[in-house]
């Protein structure tokens, strides 16, 4: 599947695997030189099973830290609910749509989920364990800022006054290692720090959605097929309940809000929903016999091909533009001629092909980079350059002189 993110993550991985500077994020040569978008340690699992095993380890490294996180989601359910709680919440979490078409690719939000469910399954038990839950606290926020901070924070509160002070200082370690890095690093200060989480929790950045509401509509629209049963588990946790809508509203603060944000919220949104489920589970006959079934059924789904669904038709790098593209050696420099940065399509080309693009408003008649370039149709070619392929609106072009 195509995905702007995923894609620019696993050329990240690549380049942290072969670099061998944990620290040190690049992209490519012409777009994101040095990376302060987001810290390096989300990466690091990846760019480890990559020098580990190889490539191949990438994707399967992160499914397992999805599976895990919801293997963690389970057992909190079934520590609070019961048996059938822990199943209902496995296939809630294991069954919505954005876990399993994103839990297996290069993205931040597997070592999120695991980390952050970890933490909360430190307190939500008998004897809560408050250091067990700072330290999976402060590697989550490792992972990707005050998000990896918001589940813990907000069960601490739902806790009630009793939790506060532990609570609280359970937060106040787990920002501590963060802290500390920003500090030693200044580059991160201002790529990640300031360009990153105050202009997106003050609006200064120009992308992602404004609407206070967004995350709202997230959550409501991508969180199935366990939304409802949700809402049944709310009647029979408080603290659980009280947790699951105070991140929701938290969510909605910053000013600038992208889909994928609201994802932390599903574990424990999960963990609602299979004890609500479990009330209903408990009253049905034959209820492994069912379970059974559905399970069967959705393995059947998936090997017919029903994500495909839900999925991009394969793009230009894959499809029409692949006969030549594939001819072209690893590390190629090709021009992706836009008068805008044509991020997927960079993307495509690097993460698919291993090409080197190179973003540029207008095609030069001469160039030093690349005897290769992507315009989009009705461009004006030079003479030096030459159409030699041609899908949805753009050529390829080589130059022969």
């Amino acid at each position: 599947m195509d995905d702007v993110d995923a894609q620019l993550y696993e050329v990240l991985v690549r380049h942290l695997a072969s670099d061998k500077a944990w620290l040190d994020l690049r992209y490519l040569p012409g777009l994101l030189p040095h990376f302060r978008e987001h810290l390096p340690f989300g990466f690091w699992p990846g760019a480890l099973a990559v020098r580990l095993f190889g490539e191949w380890a990438l994707l399967p490294c992160y499914g397992l830290l999805t599976l895990l996180a919801i293997v963690v989601a389970a057992r909190i359910a079934r520590r609070l609910g019961g048996p059938w709680a822990g199943v209902a919440t496995a296939l809630a979490l294991g069954t919505c749509e954005s876990i399993w078409q994103y839990g297996g690719r290069v993205l931040l939000e597997p070592p999120l989920l695991l980390l952050t469910t970890l933490s909360v399954g430190a307190v939500l038990r008998p004897s809560p364990r408050w250091g067990l839950a700072a330290v999976f606290a402060a590697l989550a926020v490792l992972v990707k800022g005050p998000f990896g901070l918001l589940p813990l924070a907000c069960v601490a509160l739902a806790m009630g006054p009793r939790a506060w002070l532990r609570g609280a200082l359970a937060c106040v370690a787990a920002v501590v290692p963060l802290a500390f890095f920003l500090w030693s690093e200044p580059s991160w200060q201002q790529g990640y720090l300031q360009a990153q989480l105050v202009a997106s929790a003050s609006g200064a950045r120009l992308d992602g959605v404004l609407a206070w509401w967004f995350p709202l509509a997230v959550i409501a629209g991508r969180f199935w097929p366990g939304l409802p049963f949700a809402f049944l588990g709310a009647r029979k946790d408080r603290v659980l309940a009280i947790a699951c809508a105070l991140m929701a509203a938290l969510l909605c603060i910053p000013q600038r809000k992208w889909g994928n944000h609201a994802y932390v919220v599903f574990p424990l949104f999960a963990i609602l929903a299979g004890m609500g489920a479990a009330q209903l589970l408990e009253r049905v006959p034959r209820k492994v016999g069912i379970l059974s079934a559905a399970t069967a059924l959705a393995w059947v789904l998936c090997l017919a091909g029903a994500g495909r669904l839900v999925l991009r038709p394969p793009c230009i790098v894959q499809d029409e533009l692949a006969p030549q593209l594939s001819r072209l050696p690893q590390g190629t420099s090709v021009l992706v001629v836009s008068p805008r940065v044509e991020w997927m399509l960079i993307g495509q080309l690097a993460e698919e092909d291993r090409l080197v693009p190179w973003p540029e408003s207008r095609l030069p008649d001469e160039s030093r980079l690349a005897h290769y370039a992507l315009v989009q149709r009705g461009t004006i070619v030079p003479e030096p350059w030459r159409e030699i392929g041609r899908g949805r609106g753009w050529s390829l072009l080589q130059r022969y002189q």
